[in-house]
């Protein structure tokens, strides 16, 4: 199932929803959905006060609800599925449009974490460059919400640098509040994955570096692009075994797969949950190699348009401009 946050084209981002895709070009609203669910199959007349609890604007809301949120989705779900079959253009309560093509839809980033932890050095393609060899722990840092930003929308090149790069990575979504959790439970606190672009400033992290400690040139606005969807954890039966691309023009410039890992998802959250994790926190569990680590020319330049893509997940497209003057 893959659960997204939308809007129509037209309307205002306050605006945004919480939506399940129903076939791949169709998005079915969840809580007008649910309602509809409740009031007619359950004959329950407080449908619409209960859909506003269970199906919020944000998953990451959604996700802090726990079971009684998952137990309404597949219902919801379940219905919603077996009315399209029948009537795809089958109305809401109030005669809003229950399923709309994701083609007239702002697709917003899924998830807005309390965390975002990223995870450096987990591939062996990205440890043989110099300097980057892999340490005994997994190696991990902070990206700020700022630099948070959806599928579609602009990667901001800064003036500060000359050697943008991308790298596509799996994130794993938190689903419940959870520390110190043993490897052989980690996939137990999962919700599901999605994707994020890892966009760094090179030139200024080896500046960073210099005096200590990458920050900037990891976390910049827009430095972090996701989506375009969270896909839930049933339908990715093994996230150990998943082809991981970025094209960039159309060109492949990363291709690998997440069996490589040097540290593997039951260790990189046994670890990160030394602190404690909450529902929509993200681990982006590092990048297989390539992009202009090996090949200079391969720096992003304005108009430049980036896929990453994750096997099972989907592609998230987002295009490069110039930070503006002024």
């Amino acid at each position: 199932m893959k659960l997204l946050r939308y809007s129509l084209k037209h309307e205002p981002r306050t605006l945004a929803r919480l939506g399940v895709l129903i076939t791949p070009d169709r998005i079915a609203d969840l809580r007008a959905g649910y309602a509809l669910h409740l009031m007619e199959r359950a004959g329950n007349p407080k449908g619409r006060e209960l859909a506003a609890i269970y199906m919020p604007p944000y998953i990451t809301e959604f996700l802090h609800m726990g079971e009684q949120a998952w137990i309404a989705l597949a219902d919801a779900y379940t219905y919603l599925t077996d009315l399209a079959a029948v009537r795809p253009d089958a109305p809401g309560f109030h005669g809003e449009p229950l399923f709309l093509p994701l083609a007239d839809c702002r697709v917003y980033a899924p998830i807005r974490p309390s965390k975002l932890i990223a995870v450096g050095r987990n591939y062996p393609g990205y440890t043989q460059f110099p300097g980057k060899t892999a340490g005994k722990i997994p190696a991990g840092f902070i990206k700020t919400l700022s630099a948070i930003v959806g599928p579609g929308r602009d990667i901001i090149k800064p003036r500060i640098t000359q050697a943008l790069d991308c790298e596509t990575e799996l994130a794993v979504v938190i689903g419940k509040k959870c520390k110190n959790v043993r490897e052989e439970n980690a996939y137990d606190v999962i919700a599901g994955y999605t994707i994020v672009n890892d966009i760094t400033a090179r030139d200024l992290g080896a500046l960073e570096r210099q005096a200590g400690h990458l920050f900037l040139g990891k976390t910049l606005d827009t430095f972090a692009p996701m989506g375009p969807w969270m896909i839930t954890r049933d339908a990715i039966p093994d996230p150990m075994h998943l082809r991981i691309q970025t094209r960039v023009n159309g060109e492949t410039r990363q291709d690998g797969n997440t069996k490589d890992m040097l540290f593997p998802i039951p260790q990189l959250i046994a670890h990160f949950s030394q602190m404690t994790l909450r529902p929509g926190d993200i681990i982006a569990t590092g990048s297989p190699g390539g992009g202009a680590l090996s090949n200079p020319d391969w720096y992003l330049n304005a108009g430049d348009v980036i896929e990453s893509e994750v096997e099972g997940i989907g592609v998230l497209k987002n295009g490069v401009v110039d930070e503006p003057v002024g």
